[in-house]
């Protein structure tokens, strides 16, 4: 994940200019790699549900799906072949939401050949569960991520937060519902198929309909998870997708941190 740090600016004897700190998204990463290290253990499917919050929602080409209800229905394969590793992350100014993105292998050599996606969430307990998982698959660039252990992007730490968590969650709804938001500079892209675009989209279908389906934001009210359905025509024929979103209140407003669209064949 990309490092990007913002330095505080102060104007004596004015009102300040909004605060930045350097971030420290450590707690999610760390969150991320006992996840992974977890499956190499135990196996994918067993860690999978004993990482997952209560509400956690899984993305799948056919749409999201319960995720503790999910896996508890589905049989353990036995796989230890999974593994997954974090490339970039942000955490909100509470530190109690974030997320981490990365690519994904299926063979002991950690061939990367596609991404991952997860959005945690810091329980009651001060444990760290995750309330979202899905990536779009294979990518076009997946070899050119962060190797395994390897350092770790972090995005911009965000200004202050909205008054509240549900005024960040009404803000950015009435953004997605208009479309008139923007990407963050070090935001990342994913479409299936497509290289990851740093900073703008690539590699996506045009006149994509997005209609939400939850809203989700930290307590501090500076970070937005955004899950919900697409839908475009592609050679005369309706296609329905899920996409995902975060976002980011930035001094100039809010700003797109990562976007995903699952394309299916």
């Amino acid at each position: 994940m990309r490092a990007f740090l913002i330095a505080v600016v102060a104007l004596s004897g004015c009102a300040s200019a909004p605060r930045a700190e350097a971030p420290d998204a450590s707690p999610v990463v760390a969150a991320e790699r006992a996840f992974a290290a977890r499956a190499g253990e135990v196996g994918w499917m067993p860690a999978f549900r004993e990482f997952v919050a209560p509400d956690g929602r899984l993305g799948q080409p056919t749409g999201y799906a319960d995720a503790p209800a999910e896996l508890a229905n589905t049989p353990d394969d036995g796989n230890r072949n999974l593994f997954w590793w974090p490339a970039f992350a942000a955490i909100s100014r509470s530190a109690d939401f974030g997320f981490t993105t990365g690519a994904v292998s299926f063979d002991e050599a950690h061939t990367a050949r596609g991404h991952y996606f997860t959005v945690w969430r810091r329980q009651a307990d001060g444990s760290w569960r995750w309330i979202y998982d899905g990536g779009v698959g294979p990518i076009a660039n997946a070899g050119s991520l962060t190797a395994p252990g390897g350092d770790v992007a972090t995005a911009t730490t965000a200004v202050d937060g909205e008054a509240s968590a549900q005024a960040a969650v009404d803000a950015v709804t009435a953004l997605e519902r208009t479309g008139g938001f923007h990407f963050a500079p070090d935001a990342w892209v994913a479409r299936t198929r497509a290289a990851i675009a740093i900073g703008a989209v690539n590699g996506g279908p045009a006149d994509v309909t997005y209609r939400i389906s939850r809203v989700e934001a930290s307590t501090g009210g500076d970070l937005v998870m955004v899950l919900g359905e697409a839908s475009w025509t592609a050679n005369g024929q309706p296609v329905t997708s899920i996409y995902a979103r975060m976002w980011q209140r930035q001094p100039d407003g809010w700003r797109v941190l990562y976007d995903q669209l699952i394309i299916p064949r």
